[in-house]
């Protein structure tokens, strides 16, 4: 796939050679005059990089940097400057904002591709490692858990290489869809969609599959709507129904006491510690206890661990 690069520039035939350049280069190329339009292009597209020129009208470069760190979508994307004069204190402000680099006019085009690939390897190395620790924090070696985007499969664990009998290199060219036995499969595939969608914020359902050795079983698919890569995706469990998840050494509302199932249910719904200690007329120490408790009973490393047993064990509607 291509990378997405936005050029903010309003010398036209700077802007204009640039991204003919780039675009040869085999680049995806995005540009704007002004500051302004740059920022409404950049929050649009999420570019993989920016280069912006640090003098410009309505905002100048600085102006732009600082604006797009503050949006949770465009807040990491590196940053290269162009200006017509580097000056020291130039310099340490633009990285204080968060720039990656400084080019000065007239600059050389094998020295901008050199720069560009530079960022673009660097943030890719930093992507790779923040996926491989979440990946870590979030995998359970009892049950199937997966991330799905776009209707593939960004992250599946053994467990549901096992199931599927599909490698994981092989499901992240699928589906559920893909996976799917063609009979009575349509409402469930719906509500995955429907969850992808923002229509609802998990999803609970049965579906039939067909696995790589053409035989069939049948699978519980729980999933919870939220943000990786800042895009909206499903991440949850998969369950062979002929397989019973094991999770500690008791599973369910046995594990829990009624207090601790309230506070997990509240902290489902998405309230604070000390939201909840407000709701339940307790203290947020004795709520932060009571967390602490749920997530060693539970054997979760996170909230979202703690989210998906409640699902999985039915102690939250959907």
């Amino acid at each position: 796939m291509k990378k997405k690069i936005l050029i903010i520039e309003d010398d036209i035939v700077i802007m204009e050679t640039t991204a003919e350049f780039l675009n040869e280069e085999g680049f995806e190329v995005y540009t704007a005059v002004n500051g302004v339009e740059g920022i409404q292009k950049a929050i649009e597209i999420i570019p993989d990089l920016i280069i912006s020129d640090v003098s410009m009208p309505l905002k100048n470069g600085y102006e732009v940097c600082k604006t797009l760190q503050s949006v949770p979508d465009t807040n990491t994307i590196p940053f290269i400057f162009l200006t017509a004069r580097i000056q020291k204190d130039d310099v340490r402000h633009g990285m204080q904002l968060g720039a990656d680099d400084y080019l000065a006019k007239p600059f050389d085009y094998s020295e901008l591709l050199k720069s560009i690939r530079i960022r673009l390897e660097k943030h890719d190395r930093s992507i790779n490692q923040s996926d491989e620790r979440f990946y870590a924090l979030i995998d359970n070696p009892m049950v199937g858990v997966y991330i799905y985007e776009g209707n593939k499969f960004l992250y599946s664990n053994s467990i549901i290489s096992e199931i599927s009998g599909y490698s994981r290199d092989e499901l992240k060219l699928m589906s559920f869809e893909d996976l799917t036995y063609t009979e009575n499969n349509d409402a469930a595939l719906e509500e995955i969609q429907r969850c992808l969608k923002e229509i609802k914020s998990s999803v609970r359902i049965e579906l039939k599959i067909l696995k790589k050795d053409q035989s069939q079983t049948l699978i519980d698919i729980f999933g919870t709507l939220i943000k990786f890569r800042k895009k909206d995706c499903l991440m949850g469990n998969i369950i062979e129904k002929n397989s019973e998840p094991i999770i500690g050494k008791n599973t369910g509302k046995s594990v829990l006491s009624d207090r601790e199932i309230e506070v997990l249910q509240l902290i489902c719904k998405g309230f604070s510690s000390a939201e909840i200690a407000e709701k339940i007329f307790l203290s947020q120490r004795t709520i932060d206890a009571h967390r602490a408790n749920l997530i060693t009973k539970t054997e979760s490393s996170n909230t979202a661990g703690l989210v998906m047993y409640a699902i999985r064990n039915h102690l939250v509607e959907l």
